[in-house]
């Protein structure tokens, strides 16, 4: 792993007893080597509507990889559309910050030499971290945008890709 600095947040949990208190669990923070600029980046690539080509590559090649790297695709990809159709302003029910934690962590992805390079042998458990991390935070925003999706982009999906109608009785 890089020298990298690292950032600690606490989860404290408190049970009814005063006297059972379950110690803080520390979680690397891996975004801290993500730069401002890379961020600022990423976001005018998504506002022009689609992901920067690198990172649409990249993508695509952890899409036939293991099941942890389509893990960290797919939900890659679920970020991507949340934040065009917040840009878009078709979903409404995502806060600033929530947009901003995704573009950071999109950006962390992007990043092949991050805190533990992609190409070294376990380079994707950091991102998978940090994918893991951000589902765990935001999964009541994650799960109303999969609702919506479903009401309002599938239809609209099997309107376009409706096959013909194959009569098998002749109407009279």
């Amino acid at each position: 792993m890089n020298n990298a600095e690292f950032h600690f947040e606490r989860n404290r949990t408190f049970k009814p007893s005063p006297t059972s208190w379950v110690a803080p669990t520390l979680r690397p923070n891996f975004l801290c080597v993500v730069s401002d600029q890379e961020v600022a980046e990423l976001r005018d690539a998504l506002n022009r509507g689609d992901p920067p080509e690198d990172f649409a590559s990249k993508l695509d090649q952890l899409s036939g990889e293991d099941l942890s790297r389509r893990l960290i695709e797919q939900n890659c990809r679920l970020f991507v559309a949340l934040l065009q159709a917040a840009k878009e302003r078709r979903f409404r029910e995502v806060s600033v910050a929530e947009c901003e934690r995704l573009i950071r962590v999109l950006a962390y992805v992007r990043k092949d030499d991050d805190c533990i390079p992609d190409y070294s042998p376990r380079g994707f458990s950091d991102d998978q971290q940090e994918i893991r991390a951000a589902v765990t935070e935001l999964a009541p925003t994650l799960q109303r945008f999969k609702a919506w999706r479903l009401r309002h982009q599938v239809p609209q999906l099997w309107h376009v890709h409706e096959p013909a109608r194959v009569r098998l009785f002749k109407v009279a």
